[in-house]
């Protein structure tokens, strides 16, 4: 791989004086993800905090800030601030000017058009900021922004919000690869027979991108890899490289090969790997 890549998907969740020492993720410590970039042969990545009270973990943006402090050339700040609580809109603000590019990981278990969600794209459209939201895939998940199986209160927010770029992650989105959705199955396998509305929304709403990292992103392209090629190729402006640390954690699923084994062109690589993102964050 020649071109550049920035992974727009990643945490820490083991810094200073927060360990997450029940959670594998307590291993991955700032040093164990510069470490992982370099053996990725990724350049950058964007480090997502975690402030929810619905998370069973944390991250405060504060310590994503003096992370990239420490990795300027390797580090890209979001800062996360859980929507209910009091002046969010005055913590977001603050953490823009110190240097955050985004807003995400949002995980708030909400409905996606809540009143508190609405005051968040407002923000973010002010700023000039994209967002970076987890859908949950029913209400049985513990976190994660909520909506139908048929994502109509998305399309609702990205009709409205068009100022505002939004960047999709989880199993509520990637699940609607197909027009079929089992009700029970966040990762549903099998051949796409029609496409579904994760790939609609992609393709008529230019304010919505697929962040492709974890277990659901790598699911929905591997399910049906004929029908992910024709899927990467035509909405490769509207995809961007991201793991979650998936091959951290799972060894045998590797986005960067999966990528790689659809055979695509040039430009839409570089699209993917980093173009899309920095069209976003103005770089």
């Amino acid at each position: 791989m020649t071109f550049r890549s920035i992974d727009c998907h990643t945490h820490i969740e083991c810094y200073e004086d927060i360990a997450n020492i029940n959670s594998p993720w307590g291993k991955v410590t700032l040093e164990a993800l510069i470490s992982y970039l370099g053996g990725s042969n990724v350049d950058k990545a964007v480090i997502l905090p975690l402030s929810s009270w619905n998370a069973n973990v944390t991250m405060p943006t504060e310590y994503v800030l003096d992370a990239s402090k420490n990795y300027p050339d390797k580090i890209v700040p979001f800062c996360a601030v859980e929507v209910r609580e009091q002046c969010f809109e005055e913590k977001v603000m603050s953490y823009v000017e110190m240097g955050c590019r985004g807003f995400g990981e949002h995980t708030s278990k909400l409905p996606i058009n809540h009143k508190k969600n609405l005051e968040l794209y407002e923000l973010c459209g002010r700023l000039e900021i994209p967002i970076l939201m987890h859908l949950a895939f029913g209400r049985s998940e513990t976190y994660g922004v909520m909506d139908s199986p048929e994502l109509e209160g998305l399309e609702g927010v990205v009709n409205e919000y068009t100022d505002v770029d939004f960047i999709l992650h989880g199993p509520g989105w990637w699940s609607c690869m197909s027009s079929v959705v089992p009700p029970d199955e966040a990762y549903p396998k099998g051949s796409v027979m029609k496409p579904g509305r994760t790939p609609y929304l992609l393709e008529n709403y230019e304010n919505v991108y697929g962040d492709i990292s974890a277990g659901s992103g790598f699911n929905a392209l591997s399910r049906d890899l004929e029908f992910a090629k024709g899927f990467v190729r035509k909405l490769s402006r509207k995809l961007i490289y991201s793991t979650d640390l998936n091959d951290f954690f799972s060894p045998q699923e590797v986005h960067m090969k999966l990528l790689d084994s659809l055979g695509l062109a040039e430009e839409a690589n570089e699209n993917i790997y980093h173009g899309n993102l920095e069209n976003l964050l103005n770089t």
